[in-house]
């Protein structure tokens, strides 16, 4: 059962989404759908993001006439912003206001940090060390590690990278990485990747416990997000101390 270590981090991140959408905090508590337009210096640059708690959502908005559609939808309740008809109608009024492109996203999960994990230790022949910058950049146009590196192109998200942590096997090739990139002013997110030939043997959860420890000792918090879908990466953020807080969807127009 999450405890104290939970209710912090998740305090922490809803006053830090907060303040990003442009809503106050008490919106994910109302139980009701909130619309707001996002604020100046918001790191959220999308058209529209949706984010609940479970217990009140959130719509955030750069361009008010999406708020004003939003409000003329017969939604029954406040989680039905995340429907795909809901998603795909804003994207099509977005594009009719002249946003070329615009789309929808399927959502993604995120969980904070409930449980203090201790070190674990690596299979046999493995090892954990941080990866340098040089090699990060020689990996990133595989895109093998994308989760952890950024895909090529992403600029705003690799310049976002604070280290990045390299899991090496017996034979020195890398087996998986471990990014952390700086998300929203203090809170790090966590991304990872872990090739196909060395999945199984519990690299991902050492990996994820390693880089959590390293933002928790920076005195930052740590979060891990993951598509709905991705059923591996919500296991092992369970085995790593995680535990789910929010949901978030978006729409956007593609670079």
């Amino acid at each position: 059962m999450p405890g104290p270590l939970f209710a912090k981090s998740a305090a922490a991140f809803k006053a830090t989404l907060a303040a990003q959408l442009g809503c106050d905090p008490a919106a994910f508590e109302s139980h009701a759908l909130s619309i707001v337009e996002r604020p100046e210096g918001s790191r959220e640059r999308q058209l529209a993001v949706v984010a609940t708690c479970g217990t009140g959502s959130v719509l955030s908005v750069k361009d008010v006439r999406l708020a004003d559609w939003a409000r003329e939808q017969p939604l029954e309740t406040h989680f039905r912003i995340f429907l795909p008809s809901f998603l795909e109608g804003l994207a099509a009024h977005a594009r009719e206001l002249g946003y070329v492109g615009a789309r929808s996203h399927s959502p993604s999960e995120g969980m904070v940090l409930a449980e203090d994990m201790p070190p674990r230790s690596m299979p046999a022949g493995y090892r954990i060390a941080e990866l340098p910058l040089v090699e990060q950049e020689r990996l990133r146009p595989g895109r093998e590690f994308e989760n952890a590196l950024a895909e090529p192109g992403e600029d705003a998200k690799i310049a976002s990278i604070r280290i990045a942590f390299a899991a090496y096997g017996p034979d020195g090739s890398i087996a998986g990485v471990a990014g952390v990139w700086d998300q929203y002013p203090d809170i790090d997110e966590i991304g990872l990747d872990v090739a196909r030939a060395h999945r199984g043997l519990g690299l991902a959860t050492t990996l994820t416990i390693h880089a959590t420890r390293w933002i928790r000792a920076h005195g930052r918090w740590p979060i891990y997000t993951y598509g709905v879908t991705n059923v591996r990466s919500m296991n092992n953020g369970l085995s790593a101390g995680y535990r789910p807080l929010w949901l978030i969807s978006v729409v956007y127009v593609p670079d």
